[in-house]
């Protein structure tokens, strides 16, 4: 950790549920520790570390007034599956924040359950790369695919 001194890094508790979930091979984890997750009902269905399959709930309140959700929805879903993937690959004290993201809305999703699955492309010393196709509840059916570059830095404490 450039320039940093070990003692002066705290460690990001998403990461480190995350990372401690896929370490262990635990399934069906909720990932509640920060606001937008919990939100999305977001949880680890499964995972290695770099390739994560996750799933959502898309709720009524993210709809469209044709009953389809709304791309935003989608795009944070896709965003937070990436964030959780490469949160998953990096040592204690390190973090991510998207930088790019860029997404292909590829079918209408209606509310209800939603799968993701995620995959870190790169990792660099400041800069990670991530993949993510976001899937219907039956895991089949490809509603929207991403890509994006986070950045990469060290979890300090706040001021």
């Amino acid at each position: 950790m450039r320039g940093a001194h070990v003692s002066e890094l705290i460690d990001n508790p998403t990461r480190a549920h995350v990372a401690a979930a896929v370490t262990a091979g635990r399934r069906d984890v909720l990932l509640d520790t920060n606001p937008a997750s919990a939100s999305l009902g977001a949880v680890l269905r499964e995972g290695k570390p770099g390739e994560l399959r996750l799933g959502f709930v898309a709720p009524l309140e993210s709809t469209q007034g044709n009953g389809v959700v709304s791309g935003g929805t989608l795009a944070s879903m896709l965003d937070l599956a990436m964030a959780m993937a490469m949160l998953s690959v990096l040592p204690p004290g390190r973090v991510c924040a998207t930088i790019n993201l860029s997404v292909n809305m590829l079918a209408a999703a209606k509310v209800g359950p939603l799968v993701a699955t995620a995959s870190v492309e790169r990792v660099g010393r400041t800069v990670g790369f991530a993949r993510a196709s976001l899937f219907d509840a039956s895991g089949e059916r490809l509603v929207a695919s991403a890509t994006s570059a986070l950045s990469v830095f060290d979890e300090r404490p706040a001021p």
